[in-house]
Formats: structure tokens, sequence, C-alpha cells
């Protein structure tokens, strides 16, 4: 059970990761359209606009992550929000594409996430760390889910600009709040060499790496999915788009509701790495499923098991890594794993453009290939830290 102190923790976490989730998630379904007609507009550059806030999370994860470790969690972290509300206020005033190109970017730059798990790993006591993580990716899905309804009603009523500065506001809440009332970890940062050389220790950790590696699959696979997946409901299917958020929120909400206490049982038997292999499982079986049930049906059992087995994972991969992980090089480790689940999600993208290509069928066969290797894999793991 959570300590008062580790309740509040989890809390100004919570808040502070969901801000910054919700500018992107209500940002997501309706910033293309907005950004279109903004003068100088061409589809390169809504491109652009749309994702260069990828480009500099991944880019910033690494170094604000070494930075944490080196200077503290909340100097970062109040860093990073100074420049995620400067970009969502350029963002609101945005009349022209190369203003909302720089805003997006600086948006991208408060890359606080390495900073806040680590944060998280620092003030919550290992045997409680992965059902806190839990609560905190709970949030996040719920945002999630909630973006998906909400994002076209704020957008038509109140307009993209109003969404900006909203999330501007909530962010120097949360700013705030982690300055005023989360107590900064003692740090360990004394014998903490440059950059360049604690790096190479980091990346090429054995403990470390299963689990670098199963961030990189997972978000390939989610993105892969759903970049297939829309496409199919509307061309295969005949399933209206506006209508796809009744695919999506209950599979959401269904795997939020599984999450939290399998995660707290898998913690309290020790068990939390049989979590890791049952989120895999389920992944695996989400493509099997659609392989033997080739219609809507199928296809809504795959994205059911896919989001179970994701939110089995989403918290309990960072909480094992905050646990295997010297604390001095806590927020460089964590850096690493960030940068690695965006590039994931970059792979996936392009495996979803490929599998467009070639049929979605594709989709279906090659990620259930990719995710059986993984499982082996994790399975191989498992028993070698049972050992």
């Amino acid at each position: 059970m959570l300590t008062p102190e580790e309740r509040k923790t989890v809390a100004g976490i919570t808040f502070a990761v969901v801000v910054r989730m919700l500018g992107l998630f209500l940002l997501l379904p309706v910033l293309s359209p907005y950004v279109r007609h903004l003068e100088g507009s061409t589809p390169v550059l809504t491109g652009l606009a749309v994702g260069v806030y990828g480009l500099t999370q991944a880019v910033l994860q690494i170094p604000f992550g070494y930075l944490s470790d080196r200077v503290g969690r909340k100097p970062v972290i109040i860093g990073g929000f100074l420049l995620y509300t400067l970009g969502s206020l350029v963002g609101g005033l945005a009349s022209n594409i190369w203003a909302m190109v720089v805003a997006r970017a600086l948006q991208g730059a408060g890359a606080i996430s390495s900073a806040a798990i680590s944060l998280a790993a620092d003030l919550i006591r290992e045997e409680v760390r992965s059902s806190a993580f839990a609560r905190i990716g709970a949030s996040i899905s719920l945002t999630f889910a909630l973006s998906v309804v909400l994002a076209p009603l704020l957008a038509g009523g109140m307009g993209v600009p109003f969404i900006f500065f909203m999330t501007a506001f909530l962010s120097v809440i949360a700013m705030i709040y982690i300055g005023l009332f989360i107590r900064e970890p003692e740090r360990h940062s004394e014998s903490l060499g440059p950059l360049s050389e604690t790096l190479p220790s980091v990346l090429f950790n054995n403990r470390t790496f299963i689990l670098n590696l199963s961030v990189f699959i997972l978000h390939a696979l989610l993105i892969s999915l759903f970049t297939v997946v829309p496409v199919e409901l509307i061309t295969s299917y005949h399933f209206p788009k506006p209508d796809h958020w009744k695919i999506y929120l209950p599979t959401i909400l269904v795997s939020v509701l599984l999450m939290v206490p399998a995660v707290a049982y898998g913690e309290r038997r020790g068990r939390i790495r049989e979590v890791v292999v049952a989120g895999v499982f389920l992944i695996w079986l989400g493509f099997a499923s659609h392989l033997v049930y080739r219609d809507i049906k199928g296809l809504f059992l795959m994205v059911l098991l896919f989001f179970v087995g994701f939110h089995l994972l989403e918290p309990v991969l960072p909480s094992l890594l905050t646990k295997v992980t010297r604390r001095e090089l806590r927020g460089l480790s964590v850096g690493v794993f960030n940068t690695v689940q965006f590039v994931g999600a970059f792979s996936g993208g392009l495996m979803g453009g490929l599998y467009l290509k070639a049929g979605a069928q594709w989709m279906v066969v090659v990620n259930l290939i990719l995710s059986s290797l993984w499982f082996l894999g994790i399975l191989l793991w498992v028993l070698k830290e049972r050992s």
C-alpha cells in the first residue's frame, strides 16, 4: 500500500504526465485539418508540424534524462514545462505554418518523461512501484480514451487554439504543483562521468537490453496496428470514421480496468515478470485470433487483446527498468528507454505504410511472427532471471 507521501507523488506526477499527454491526444485527431488552412501550408509542412513534436521528444530524452541525474529531477521537469507552455502559447497564436512548426518543436522540447519517471522511481518504494506506475499508466490511457471523444467537440465548439491555450494553463498548474508539493530526492551523481562515458554502459547493459527491445517492439506493433486498422474499418468493413471510437473506447476501458489489479496482484506475489509474459502472450493471441476470424469481430478481438496486453506492459516495463538500473544512472537509463520507444513508434509507422501497400493481411502475419519471437525471448529472459 502506498504511503501518504507516495500517494501525493503519484498524484503530482500523474497530473504532470496527463497534462503533457492531453496536449498530444487532444490535438492528434484535429491538428492536421487545422494546420492545412494556415498561411504557407503545404502537405509536407503539414506533416512536419504534426510530427516534429515526436522528433524533438526523441532527440532530447537522453540528454534531459542525464541532466536530471546531474542537477536533479525537479529543475529538469520545471524547465521542460516552461518550454512546453511556451510552445502551447505559440501554437495558440500561430497564424502561419512556420510558427506552428516552431510551436510543435517547442512542445516536444519539453521532454520531461525521463525525469518524471525517474522522480517517481526515486520517491516510491520498489515493492509498490509497479502498482504506482500502473495508476499513472491507467490515467494516461483514460485520457487518451476521453480525448478520442472530446477532441472533435472541443475543436468544433471552441477552436483548435483553445486546446493550445488550455494545455498551456494546465501546464503552469502542474509545474507549480511539482515545484511546491513534490520533494526533490537526494542525488547520487558525485561519481557520474560525462555523457560520452556513461552512455555506452547504459546502452550495452545486459539487464536492460531486453526491456529496451520490448518497448521498441511494443510501440512498433502499436503504431503499425493503428496505421492499418482505421483504413481497414473504412475500406473493408464500411465502418464510418466518426464511429471508430465505438471500437477504441470500450477496448481501452476494459484493458485499463484489468491492468491495475493484474499488476498489483503480480507485484504482491513477486510475479511481475510473469505479468510481462502474459502481456506479450495476449498481444500474440490478438494477432492469431484475427488470422482465424477474418471479419470485423476478429478485428475487434485483435484490438481488445492487443490493448489488454499493451496496458499490462506499459507500466511494468519502465518499473522493471528502474529496479535493475543503478540509481545514479536512472535518468539516463530511462532516457534511453524513452528514445527507443519513440524509434519503435517511428518504425511502426514505416511498417504500417508497407502493410497498407502490401495488404492488411500482411500486418497480421508479420506482426504475429514478430510477437512470437518476442514471446520466446521474454520466456528465456524470465527463466534466466529466475535461475
